[in-house]
C-alpha cells in the first residue's frame, strides 16, 4: 500500500526540484524574483527528498534477493541516466568526450548513484543497528559525514562517484531508513501545537536564509549542495570554522532538518486538500521518472538559449518557469511515460530471475 501523505510530499518536492533546476542558470542575473525562490527551495528540498526516499529503503532488506535486485536496479538506472543526459549536456555545455564518464558525477544523476551506494551499504548499518541500537549507529553515520567532508583535501577526489554528496546527505537517508515509514506517518498524523511551532520556526529559518544568502551567508552557501569542505570560501569565515569546517556542516544539518520537518507538516496540510492532494500523491509516486527526464529537457533549453530570453524579461522568468515546471511534472508522470519507465527499470530484476529462477521456486527449494 502506498502512503498517500508521503507520496504527496514527494510530489511537492519533485516539482520544487524541477523548478530549481530551471531557475539555476538564471542566478547570475541577480534578480530577487529568481534568487529568492531558488534559495528557499534549496534550503531544504534535497535533505527532505533524501529523507523521504530513505523511509522505504529498509524494504530492500526483506531478503538478500530483494537487496540485490534493488542495488542492480539503481545501478542500471544510473547508467541509463548518464546516457540520457550525456548528449544534451555535451551540446549545452560544449563538453568533450564520446561517452559518459560513469566514475565521476557532479550533475543530476548523482542522486541515483547515491541511492545505489546508500542501499549497497545498508546491510552493514542494519547489522550495526541490531548490535548497538539505532541512536549510536546514526551518531556514527553523522560523525563519519562530518569527518569525511575534508576527504577531497587529502585524496583529491573531486567528483569521483559523487562521494561529496553521498557522504554529506547520508545522515538524511539513513535517518529516514531507521525511522521507517510507519513511525513517520504516526508523527505526521498526531498533529498538535508542537508541529505548528516547528512549521513557524522552519519558515523563519528558510526566509532568513533566502534573504541573507546574498549577504553575510554568501560564503557558506555551497553547504546546501553537500560539497567537500575544500569548495567552501573559507577566506571570509571566522577562524573557528576555518579550522573546523565540520561545524558548518553540523549547523546545516540542524537548520535544514528543522526546515524539512516544517515542510513535512505543511505538506501534510497540502495533501489533505481535495483533488489537489490526490494530484500531488500521483506525482510523488512517480517522482523518479520525473527526476530523470526533466534534466535533459532543461539542457536542451539551455542550448536553445532560454536564459538569454529571460535576460531581457526577468519579471516573466519565475511565473513562466513555474508553469513550465508544472507542465513537465504532469507530462512525465503520465501513465504511458510511467509504464515505459517501469519496463526499463524492471530489466535487471527480470535478468536476475532468469539467472536464479523465480523467487517462488527459490523458496520451495
Amino acid at each position: 500500500m502506498r502512503a498517500k501523505e508521503i507520496d504527496g510530499m514527494k510530489g511537492a518536492l519533485i516539482f520544487l526540484v524541477v523548478l530549481g533546476h530551471f531557475l539555476l542558470p538564471l542566478l547570475g542575473f541577480g534578480a530577487r524574483s529568481i534568487n529568492l525562490p531558488f534559495d528557499l527551495i534549496y534550503s531544504f528540498h534535497m535533505p527532505a527528498f533524501v529523507f523521504l526516499s530513505g523511509l522505504f529503503a529498509g524494504h530492500a532488506l526483506r531478503s538478500p534477493r530483494h537487496w540485490c535486485k534493488r542495488c542492480l536496479t539503481l545501478l542500471w538506472l544510473y547508467v541509463c541516466f548518464k546516457w540520457l543526459v550525456f548528449y544534451p549536456e555535451r551540446a549545452a555545455y560544449q563538453t568533450g568526450g564520446t561517452r559518459p564518464d560513469f566514475w565521476h558525477e557532479s550533475g543530476t544523476p548523482w542522486f541515483v548513484l547515491a541511492l545505489f551506494l546508500w542501499t549497497l551499504a545498508l546491510p552493514l548499518f542494519s547489522l550495526l543497528r541490531r548490535a548497538f541500537t539505532t541512536a549510536p549507529v546514526l551518531l556514527l553515520i553523522l560523525a563519519l559525514s562530518l569527518c569525511l567532508g575534508d576527504l577531497d583535501g587529502r585524496l583529491h577526489l573531486t567528483d569521483f562517484l559523487a562521494l561529496d554528496r553521498v557522504i554529506a546527505f547520508a545522515p538524511f537517508f539513513y535517518g529516514g531508513t531507521f525511522l521507517e515509514e510507519k513511525r513517520f506517518s504516526v508523527w505526521i498524523k498526531n498533529g498538535g501545537r508542537s508541529q505548528w511551532g516547528i512549521m513557524f520556526v522552519a519558515a523563519v529559518l528558510a526566509l532568513y536564509f533566502a534573504f541573507q544568502s546574498g549577504g553575510w551567508l554568501h560564503p557558506y552557501q555551497n553547504l546546501i549542495y553537500g560539497v567537500w569542505y575544500t569548495r567552501l570560501d573559507t577566506s571570509a569565515m571566522p577562524e573557528l570554522v576555518r579550522t573546523a569546517p565540520w561545524l558548518l556542516r553540523l549547523f546545516w544539518y540542524l537548520a535544514s532538518g528543522i526546515i524539512s520537518a516544517g515542510f513535512f507538516v505543511f505538506g501534510k496540510l497540502l495533501v489533505r486538500l481535495p483533488n489537489f492532494g490526490a494530484g500531488l500523491a500521483a506525482r510523488g509516486e512517480r517522482s523518479l521518472p520525473i527526476y530523470m527526464l526533466h534534466r535533459p529537457l532543461r539542457d536542451i533549453g539551455l542550448l536553445l538559449g532560454y536564459p538569454a530570453y529571460f535576460a531581457t524579461n526577468l519579471r516573466l522568468a519565475f511565473p513562466l518557469l513555474f508553469l513550465l515546471s508544472l507542465l513537465l511534472v504532469r507530462l512525465f508522470a503520465a501513465e504511458p511515460v510511467y509504464r515505459l519507465f517501469l519496463a526499463v527499470q524492471k530489466l535487471p530484476g527480470k535478468a536476475l530471475d532468469v539467472l536464479l529462477g523465480p523467487a517462488e521456486k527459490q523458496r520451495k527449494m
